[in-house]
Parts: structure tokens; sequence; C-alpha cells
């Protein structure tokens, strides 16, 4: 009977190790995720910035520069998923309308795009043009 209880707790033992590792492993996944997502995700091609940001590049020329605004006429789906609350299927929803009806007179038809209300389009507003 003393073998059968030893074989028990040494099974008992392996499995809280193997949790306690299982635990450490996962918080460890997030807290990368968490803070450092770029390592899966990859760097972004484009970023969009919104009005009155000055660039990070380091030079300072003495005048703020003004950032280019995304033009929503030309721009392409994936430039349009760089865009806040914008994602894969409301950036072919953009570029469909736009095909189908022309371009954009101004950034307020945008709300023509199924989908997009007056709140999603304040949140763009910075960061777009109709040019």
């Amino acid at each position: 009977m003393n073998n059968i209880e030893n074989a028990v707790e040494r099974h008992y033992w392996r499995a809280v190790t193997f949790l306690m590792v299982l635990i450490l492993a996962g918080a460890a996944f997030w807290g990368v995720r968490r803070f450092a997502p770029a390592i899966f995700l990859g760097k972004p091609d484009l970023i969009a910035v919104p009005n009155g940001a000055r660039p990070q590049n380091g030079t300072n020329t003495g005048t703020p520069s003004k950032p280019e605004l995304l033009n929503i006429n030309t721009a392409s789906v994936e430039e349009l998923q760089t865009l806040p609350n914008i994602g894969g299927a409301t950036a072919q929803k953009i570029v469909n309308y736009r095909t189908q009806h022309g371009d954009f007179s101004s950034v307020d038809d945008l709300q023509k795009v199924k989908g997009i209300g007056a709140k999603t389009l304040e949140k763009l507003r910075p960061f777009i043009a109709a040019e």
C-alpha cells in the first residue's frame, strides 16, 4: 500500500509542477503580447497621423510640419485599415463605394458608406482628406 501512495504522491507533484510551468508560460506569453505586440504583428507599413501631431524623426526645423492626411479618394484597402475603427470589411466597403459612385467630394460624404456613422466619422476626421 505504501508503494501506491508514493506513486500517487509523485504523480500529484508532477501534475502540480506541470500546471505551474504552464501558468508561468501563459503569463509570459500574455505579457509579451500585451507590451510588445510588434513581435507578433510586425511593424506596420503605414501609420495614420492625426492633425497637429509632430513627426518623431528627431529633426527639428523650427516650424511644425503638417502631417500628410490619408486621401480617401486614392487610398487602398490596406491604407484605409490603418485608420481608427476601420477594419478590412469597412475598408473594402469604402473602396467599393468609391468605385461605384465616384470620388468623395468631401470627408462628410464618407457617411454614405454603410457602417460609417457620425461618431466614426468624427474619429476619422483628423486623419483623412478628400482631395
